[in-house]
């Protein structure tokens, strides 16, 4: 399990190619990692979806805002994201782990692959197979610690399993009424790294999803960064955009980076 990592914000230099190419591994990973959504229409089997989203970031008193739209094909746990602001990319994740970035102005695509990044691997994922109670942690690694009940909300602590390296110490989980509504990851000596909350649940399709994710990864000791995300005006199966759904990156694209 990881909490997602924040590359630092800088002034927002467009036609800076080096943050240009930062800020697209940026959204990448706040899709990846963590994805949320609404929807009315309730009963039906979620086969793929696509929504809108906007993540405003808040680091060393500066904002910065991403916009786009996200595809999800569940049967192949496709993920891709289309960036419309600050501007246009295309991100495709797949459930091994393999992402694509496309820039259209350049028509450059930058090329990785690791497990963190897997469609599998983000909490989209287990809202969207409706797994509301580890939300992977199982998965990744971690045991059960303790459970306690404080008012009417479960609290669950897990640990890494005997024997494994891992930064995160403990991870502590709260659901209410069988949903997770917060996540909070403790280092050695219980330093905070880092904490999750998930608000304004909704009903899509036959899941429940949250509308709102708010994240607060601890940078320094006096220094933190937000991330708040919101997802609106989704789309349920046949109406969901193929163009984006099944993007196809040029063949003649440069590839830039490799990793």
């Amino acid at each position: 399990m990881k909490i997602n990592v924040i590359i630092p914000i800088f002034e927002i230099l467009f036609f800076d190619r080096e943050y240009k190419m930062k800020l697209q591994k940026l959204a990448a990973i706040l899709v990846v990692l963590g994805v949320s959504m609404a929807f009315k229409q309730t009963n039906v089997s979620v086969k793929q979806l696509s929504l809108r989203f906007t993540s405003k970031i808040l680091e060393n008193k500066k904002y910065i805002t991403i916009s786009g739209e996200v595809y999800f094909k569940k049967e192949t746990g496709l993920l891709t994201t289309h960036l419309t602001k600050p501007f246009e990319n295309v991100t495709i994740v797949n459930a091994d782990g393999d992402m694509k970035n496309y820039d259209f102005q350049d028509n450059t695509v930058m090329l990785s692959s690791s497990a963190l990044t897997s469609s599998e691997s983000s909490y989209f994922w287990y809202f969207l197979n409706g797994n509301y109670s580890d939300l992977g942690l199982q998965k990744t690694g971690f045991v059960i610690q303790n459970t306690r009940i404080e008012d009417k909300m479960l609290i669950t602590n897990w640990v890494p399993k005997a024997g494994s390296v891992n930064p995160i110490a403990r991870v502590e989980i709260v659901h209410e009424k069988n949903l997770p509504v917060y996540l909070g990851f403790i280092g050695a000596k219980e330093k905070p790294l880092g904490k999750i909350f998930f608000s304004s649940y909704q009903k899509i399709g036959n899941l429940n999803i949250p509308l709102k994710i708010t994240e607060i990864a601890y940078t320094s000791k006096t220094d933190s960064t937000l991330v708040a995300k919101t997802y609106f005006d989704p789309k349920l199966n046949s109406d969901v955009d193929l163009n984006y759904l099944n993007f196809k990156i040029p063949s003649n694209a440069k590839v830039v980076s490799k990793k």
